[in-house]
């Protein structure tokens, strides 16, 4: 694959943010949000601004193809795009959805690059916050132009914070008490930055990965020097789609303490 200008893709996903989905947020009218699915929402931002990402980035990448949610949504066939040898953009125009629509800041733009089930770069834009989470594969992960290290501050189990989903409460409620806290907000994209930011010691999904909800953020983790892993420890497969089970833990050690708890709820 070629070198990508990350500055230019960043700067594609700012201006998509700011003309298509922040003057939506807290605008939204209730014909402006459906249902795809029982509980799975889509907006008028998520569309427009998937449609703008992919024009924008086919021009930024001539001859690469896409997969954005909201394609799949429509047509679950373009999930074959992934098998082909060219490049491909991943695409989630707007992580946190149902946020969103709320009216919550825990949304953003997940965008990845990715050629023969690898993922080369991928981008996190917290658009609320104004934060850009940029990785390369091999090249590091950096927060708004600073290189990002995942933090091991923790010690015993009981002085970790967990950020969860695909669960619900109930679900974790027998191994809460092992945790100083356990956190649902959404948003893998958030999941991610707080995990990146120390905010959260460890990233777990019970029931389900997607491209467009992990590609980006796996590589960020990894190159921040996270450890992270599917189901019995599988590598990450960025065009993985359906039910799996998916750890981030800011190394491999605790990767393996944090599965033996976690694993035998999976599939909630």
């Amino acid at each position: 694959m070629q070198n990508i200008d990350t500055t230019r893709v960043a700067d594609i996903i700012r201006q998509v943010a700011q003309t298509e989905i922040m003057p939506r947020f807290k605008n939204l009218k209730q014909s402006d949000i459906r249902e795809k699915n029982p509980g799975d929402l889509v907006t008028v931002a998520d569309e427009a601004a998937e449609k703008a990402l992919t024009r924008m980035l086919q021009e930024a990448l001539p001859g690469a193809l896409v997969v954005g949610e909201e394609a799949v949504s429509a047509d679950p066939s373009v999930l074959e795009r992934l098998k082909d040898d060219k490049p491909v953009w991943i695409i989630d125009p707007v992580d946190g959805t149902t946020n969103f629509s709320k009216g919550s800041e825990k949304f953003g733009v997940l965008v990845a690059l990715v050629q023969n089930g690898v993922t080369q770069y991928g981008w996190a834009f917290d658009a609320a916050g104004d934060r850009m989470a940029i990785a390369q594969k091999g090249a590091g992960a950096f927060m708004n132009g600073e290189k990002i290290f995942v933090a091991c501050d923790a010690g015993e189990m009981s002085d970790l914070v967990i950020q969860y989903d695909g669960a619900p409460a109930s679900h974790v409620a027998a191994v809460r008490p092992l945790f100083r806290d356990m956190r649902r907000q959404g948003c893998c994209l958030h999941d991610h930055m707080d995990f990146l930011t120390g905010a959260v010691n460890s990233v777990v999904y019970f029931d389900r990965v997607t491209p467009w909800d992990h590609a980006a953020v796996n590589l960020l983790t990894q190159e921040a020097g996270g450890y992270v892993a599917l189901d019995e420890g599988a590598p990450c497969d960025p065009t993985r789609y359906g039910r799996a089970f998916m750890l981030a833990a800011p190394d491999k050690d605790r990767w393996q303490k944090l599965h033996a708890v976690f694993y035998p709820l999976r599939f909630a």
